[in-house]
């Protein structure tokens, strides 16, 4: 019996069939697991989908009550947008996105501080928004937006 199974390789075929059925048994696993996290992740968009219709339901709800005898409204909103910013969060962290997405933006201008004056002001009188021509009204803010500006 020894002579046939070193002949036959059976330790080999042992070890083949093994190494099948522990790859089997790792990719059923895996499997398991994939299916497990989108289960996860389609009911957490469920739920932030049932929020968002939630909110935009409550948004025009008033709750009518009365306190000493006179009527109050007020706006009854059981999901804010807060709430969802926070289950979006979560959900974005979840599946390995960024939580956070900083944005730099700039005009691509530099400008040197040994810049001469008279072309600085041009480039502000240039970006100051224009009068229309033979209109005399609201003169004094066009040609002044920051005095127009409310802090």
């Amino acid at each position: 019996m020894n002579q046939r199974k070193n002949k036959e390789g059976w330790d080999a075929l042992r070890a083949s069939y093994e190494r099948q059925v522990e790859n089997k048994s790792l990719e059923h696993l895996a499997q398991k697991r994939a299916n497990k996290i989108a289960e996860i992740q389609l009911d957490a968009l469920n739920v932030i989908h049932s929020g968002i219709l939630k909110m935009a339901e409550d948004m025009d709800e008033v709750e009518t009550y009365e306190v000493a005898g006179a009527t109050h409204t007020r706006k009854v909103m059981r999901i804010h947008p807060r709430d969802l910013a926070i289950l979006i969060d979560k959900f974005q962290s979840l599946i390995g996105a960024p939580t956070q997405i900083n944005e730099n933006r700039n005009l691509g201008i530099e400008v040197l501080t040994q810049a001469d004056p008279d072309v600085l002001r041009d480039l502000l009188g240039s970006l100051r928004p224009r009068q229309v021509v033979g209109s005399t009204e609201g003169a004094a803010s066009l040609a002044h937006p920051a005095s127009a500006r409310s802090n």
